[in-house]
């Protein structure tokens, strides 16, 4: 047992006035009752009160310095999920905190709509960016979203329709069980030109998520007509990506993305917690990138500029795809090795030899690095006597970076033997 624990308290939508008799006892004993200044006005009692505003850690410092007295927070739902406990855990240590949660708001959302959740993935927009809601709904059919005044439900659906996401439910749950609850439902379509859910509950359903493969034929990709064989095919995509040893929380950088049939692909690894970045400079190129990622409903983000100046503000990368430079290959591999996360990987298709004659003078000492030739070629059965037609050879380049920094004096030696 803790001796004097801090209690997390979970209230009912209706307020304190719901509590149970348990949870009353626990504020009228309180020495000190924390809360949101709205909260804190309908607390009994002479507790000494602290209203909780950003920053967080104020309040973290006021609950260490009053150790030795009892300590109530009073949170909404259930502080667990997207609450205030998560906080605490990290800043107070987790064996000093009870936490009581109620009801929490999407457990009340889906008994309202008459529907489980138990199948649902759960994000939230409440003080956090917009964006990534596209790469929650592409990959799960049910999907909950919190949201604020500033990523509200029309936001969300604005978000939707330039993603090429019209039809996607939506299911707006405003102060639910209170005199004014609201829901809305209807479409991405018909939300996106209104102010709607601003402290809500929102439900997103896509019946046609997550039916998107890995390995797309190079025909589902659009490309420039007069350059129909600027794409990374099939197979050498495939051997590509496996090269460059994704998983669920992988940040990618696709350097020189052209289509994007490496980033679209690739984004069927990573999962919602990574993040796919697709680069490209070239203007005509950059819009059919993006129409491309719209087309797959990929969760891919397209920047448009040129590398490697425009990687500065990109978090830095576990994986690096260099599908084309602009004739700055040094400069960009450069900037990727000291970008790269330790242990990450970088992969690099040539298809003329004589680059393939340079690549030992890339990469940084202590990169281990290896070349695939790869050569497919399909079967032409239309032909008198079938045979297989065969692509040009592709050259599939992967380095890795160490994981720990080679020692000094180690890397001194290697530069000594190179120049002897």
């Amino acid at each position: 047992m803790i001796a004097n624990p801090i209690y997390i308290l979970g209230l009912p939508p209706q307020g304190l006035d719901q509590l149970d008799e348990n949870g009353q006892r626990l504020i009228q004993t309180a020495d000190i009752v924390y809360g949101s200044r709205f909260i804190l006005r309908h607390v009994p009692g002479d507790a000494e009160k602290y209203a909780i505003t950003a920053p967080l850690e104020q309040m973290a410092t006021h609950l260490k310095t009053h150790y030795d007295q009892k300590r109530v927070v009073l949170a909404t739902g259930d502080p667990n999920f997207f609450g205030i406990a998560e906080f605490l855990y990290r800043s107070l240590g987790a064996e000093q905190l009870v936490v009581i949660p109620h009801v929490s708001s999407i457990q009340r959302a889906f008994a309202k709509i008459k529907m489980s959740w138990h199948d649902a993935f759960f994000g939230s927009v409440h003080g956090r960016p917009l964006e990534p809601v596209i790469g929650w709904i592409v990959r799960y059919p049910k999907v909950v979203v919190l949201t604020d005044p500033d990523h509200h439900a029309g936001k969300i659906a604005q978000t939707l329709v330039a993603a090429d996401l019209p039809w996607v439910s939506m299911y707006v749950c405003e102060n639910l069980d209170r005199d004014n609850e609201h829901i809305s439902v209807g479409t991405a379509e018909d939300f996106q030109n209104q102010r709607l859910g601003e402290y809500a509950v929102v439900i997103l359903i896509n019946n046609r998520a997550g039916f998107q493969p890995f390995g797309m034929e190079d025909d589902t990709f659009q490309h420039r007509p007069e350059q129909p064989g600027m794409i990374t095919k099939k197979p050498v995509r495939a051997i590509s990506i496996a090269q460059l040893g994704l998983h669920q929380h992988s940040i990618l950088w696709d350097i020189g993305a052209g289509t994007g049939s490496v980033a679209i692909d690739s984004s069927r690894i990573v999962g919602v917690t990574g993040k796919v970045f697709a680069i490209e400079g070239n203007a005509r190129d950059y819009q059919i990138l993006c129409e491309n990622i719209r087309s797959h409903q990929a969760a891919v983000t397209p920047i448009y500029g040129e590398a490697p100046e425009i990687l500065d503000p990109l978090p830095d990368p576990d994986a690096v795809f260099v599908g084309g430079s602009g004739g700055r290959l040094t400069d960009i591999i450069e900037t990727v090795s000291q970008r790269l996360k330790p242990g990450g990987v970088m992969v690099l298709n040539v298809v003329r030899f004589d680059h393939l004659s340079l690549i030992s003078q890339l990469f940084p000492q202590g990169y281990s690095w290896n070349v695939r030739m790869v050569q497919t070629a399909l079967l032409d059965d239309k032909m008198t006597i079938p045979r297989f037609l065969p692509d040009n050879p592709v050259f599939v380049v992967s380095a890795k970076k160490p994981v720990q920094p080679l020692p000094a004096n180690s890397m001194a030696n290697e530069r000594s033997m190179q120049a002897e």
